[in-house]
This record gives structure tokens, C-alpha cells and sequence, in this order.
């Protein structure tokens, strides 16, 4: 199994654009890793709220979502867990059924005075649909991308507005030092 992946700082507007450019060229849906409703999915990036947005001031747990091929059915299960309501079910699409997609840990700016990586990466780089698919996504941020630091993207937006953000790689919380440095 061979892993890839990417980093990428944007605003909602670089990420809309890069994911409707990659939508245009390739017959994808999206769906979320997790689901207290059901099976859901996605035709488009526009479809799913806050785009671009970071909730919780750290660079994990804000929003993963799943691409896949049209040709190719995303699988769920279901599991039990315990809530202050008593136990309840909850969905998901990381099952060992799914292989042949990218993953996107969906990123963002955080109350305006921080912007966090959007991190895009396949764990089945071998299959050559989840290649297909991160290649061709990774491309696109390539050609959008005005600056590459340390392998990181730093999108039109984002460059743009980068005397308003630190640039956060792990938690707000962290010293300065952590942040990505660039002219």
C-alpha cells in the first residue's frame, strides 16, 4: 500500500475553484467519513457548507470528506457508540470495502486571524483510480498555487491575505515557531 500526500493553505474561494476545476475534469461525488443521518453524498463542492472554514483552531478532526470515481460505490457501515441520550448509530465510508479514493481533511481560515492547511492524501496510491484521482487534483493545486513552501501549496487567496493570518501547521494554540514561515 502506497501512501501520497499534500498540503495545501486557502481560502474558501482557492479551494471552490481548485475543487470545481478537479469536479469539471473528472466525474467525482464526495462524501463525508462520517454520518449521523445516513448514507449521504455530494454532486459538488458547493453542495457542502462552510468550505474553507476552520472550526476548531487545529489542523485535525474539522472536516474529512471522501472522492470517488461515479463508477464507483462508496461502501458504509454502521457501529454503535454511547451518548448522553443513550447509545445511538453513526455512519462512516473509512471501511476496508473503500479503496479506490482520495481523502480531504477540508481546511481553512479560523476567526479571521488564522488559516489552516487543507491536507489532500490517498492511502491506496497503488490503485490506479485513487492515483488517478490524486494525481490529477495534486496538478491542479500545482497550477494554482503561487508559492510552494516545504512541499506546502499557498493558494492566490491566501498569499494574498497573509499579512492577516499566521499560518498554523498544527493547533492556535502553539508558539508562533511552529507556523510556516514565508516572504
Amino acid at each position: 500500500m502506497k501512501r501520497r500526500g499534500f498540503r495545501a493553505y486557502c481560502e474558501r474561494d482557492d479551494l471552490q475553484t481548485a475543487l470545481e476545476e478537479f469536479q469539471n475534469k473528472l466525474e467525482i461525488y464526495y462524501v463525508p467519513t462520517y454520518s449521523d443521518t445516513g448514507k449521504i453524498s455530494y454532486n459538488g463542492i458547493t453542495d457542502i457548507e462552510n468550505v474553507g472554514v476552520n472550526f476548531h483552531g487545529s489542523h485535525i478532526g474539522n472536516m474529512q470528506i471522501l472522492v470517488f470515481f461515479k463508477s464507483t460505490e462508496c461502501q458504509w457501515r454502521t457501529y454503535q457508540f454511547k451518548s448522553e441520550c443513550g447509545p445511538k448509530t453513526r455512519y462512516t465510508t473509512l471501511c476496508e470495502e473503500n479503496s479506490s479514493y482520495i481523502c480531504i481533511d477540508l481546511n481553512g481560515v479560523y476567526q479571521r486571524n488564522a488559516i489552516f492547511p487543507t491536507e489532500i492524501n490517498t492511502m491506496y496510491y497503488d490503485d490506479k483510480l485513487a492515483k488517478r484521482l490524486y494525481d490529477e487534483l495534486r496538478r491542479i493545486f500545482r497550477k494554482q498555487a503561487v508559492k510552494v513552501v516545504n512541499g506546502t501549496y499557498i493558494c492566490p487567496k491566501a498569499y494574498e491575505h497573509r499579512e492577516n493570518y499566521r499560518f498554523c501547521t498544527i493547533d492556535i494554540k502553539s508558539p508562533p515557531e511552529y507556523d510556516l514561515e514565508f516572504e
